[in-house]
């Protein structure tokens, strides 16, 4: 199978080579070292798309070579941290929870990439695309490669067993909000209570959802509380859920390390709301042959949202060279070249959305993903708002997560996490930078 989807790979990008880098003479190329490629040393963490477009990478370039460093997921960012301020041996590095940049940028781990782009004489487009997500006091400081979007999966053997519709039926509708979401979660488990009707990460940002939508901040990148509505409402909400089994508890979840990949897998939870990343999870699933059901049998379709236009939350994942780099070029050509057609049609074939997906990799995506209306939810023009981009993002990520776990175990109740967390966003504003 391996194989099979190695020859897939390179015989996509044959076709596709006539496409790319156009511009020829206007671009900067580096140049080989006189005993061989430039080498660079490359960190990321363990992911099937990922190991497939440094492959592809290096069997199609004769003149820089990408040396991978693959950290676990579970505790990449902790490491990767560690790392920079010792100024490892890194040329360029994937950045896992975004918000991490702008401590990055401050201490002058970034290499400013604007001056790069300007050479290849054209606009990137992944950048262009989340420019908003990549730009930090005017310097570009990441290329995104993969897109930016949370979206509601589903299992539809789930939703056969317990008698509900499935959450496409009240998209449809324009019925789909949170207070459907809850509803449609508990009718699951009450109808059947070996089923879960619904799961959440254990991720701090998995909190911001309904505050992403609402354009919130939680705090403002100048520095001020903004409101914090939202995150109260979408956290007693989950309390309700776990309260009667119709979420999987987050400290359950902490405690065993148990995967939200895992828990779709094994056929039991109705609804998982996860990023753009996770249709590739399920190839890996089918093609390893961890499901516990038919790859037709799962869906995807929107967020729930309340608001009266629909919108999403997600930022985009993108790559970034490290400023102390030796071989920032090289790092350059690799990073744009995975945000480019080649790059997001080999991410595509994995199931991933790419930042910027041309005809190739929408044709791709459609491989990947189940029959029936997943693809056109998939891939809709839609808003996309994130609460706690911003300097304060990392730790207000961090302790929202501590107080979260406070809250639904019983520790706290919800005035004491209001007031708790509001003291905790003003130390954060003083204390940051």
């Amino acid at each position: 199978m391996r194989t099979k989807k190695i020859l897939l790979v390179l015989t996509l990008i044959a076709c596709l080579a006539s496409s790319v880098f156009a511009a020829g003479a206007s671009e900067t190329k580096a140049a080989p070292a006189a005993d061989g490629p430039v080498v660079i040393s490359y960190y990321t963490w363990d992911d099937s798309s990922h190991k497939a477009l440094i492959d592809t990478f290096n069997a199609t370039h004769k003149d820089i070579q990408v040396k991978a460093q693959i950290l676990p997921a579970a505790d990449y960012e902790t490491k990767l941290t560690t790392l920079l301020s010792g100024r490892a041996d890194i040329d360029a590095f994937m950045e896992k929870r975004q918000v991490d940049m702008f401590g990055q940028y401050d201490n002058g781990y970034l290499e400013p990439l604007d001056s790069y782009i300007a050479a290849t004489g054209k606009p990137n487009p992944a950048v262009e695309a989340f420019k908003s997500s990549s730009v930090i006091n005017g310097d570009t400081v990441v290329i995104p490669w993969r897109g930016g979007a949370y979206y509601t999966y589903y299992n539809k053997k789930v939703f056969e067993k317990a008698g509900v519709p499935t959450p496409d039926y009240y998209v449809k509708r324009g019925e789909w909000t949170w207070k459907k979401f809850e509803e449609v979660a508990k009718a699951i488990t009450a109808a059947d209570p070996s089923l879960v009707g619904s799961t959440i990460y254990i991720w701090g940002g998995q909190g911001f959802f309904q505050a992403g939508q609402a354009g919130d901040s939680i705090v403002t990148p100048d520095g001020k509380i903004d409101n914090i509505d939202n995150v109260v409402k979408q956290l007693e909400m989950r309390k309700r859920l776990e309260d009667v089994g119709a979420m999987w508890s987050l400290v359950d979840m902490k405690v065993t390390k148990l995967h939200y990949s895992k828990q779709f897998y094994d056929g039991n939870v109705g609804m998982l709301l996860i990023g753009e990343w996770f249709p590739g999870q399920m190839v890996t699933g089918r093609n390893d042959g961890l499901l516990a059901y038919d790859f037709e049998d799962w869906g995807i379709t929107r967020l729930p949202c309340d608001q009266s236009e629909y919108v999403t939350v997600g930022l985009p994942t993108g790559n970034c060279i490290t400023s102390y780099s030796k071989k920032k070029q090289a790092a350059f050509e690799f990073i744009n070249w995975m945000s480019g057609p080649e790059g997001a049609a080999i991410a595509a074939s994995y199931g991933v959305l790419p930042a910027a997906p041309g005809e190739a990799a929408k044709a791709e995506i459609a491989k990947n993903l189940p029959k029936g209306n997943s693809l056109d939810y998939f891939l809709e023009e839609k808003g996309n708002n994130t609460a706690n981009f911003s300097p304060y993002g990392t730790r207000v990520e961090t302790e929202f997560a501590k107080l979260q776990e406070d809250f639904l175990l019983g520790n706290i109740n919800i005035e004491q996490f209001k007031t708790n967390f509001t003291k905790l966003l003003n130390d954060i504003i003083k204390t940051t930078y």
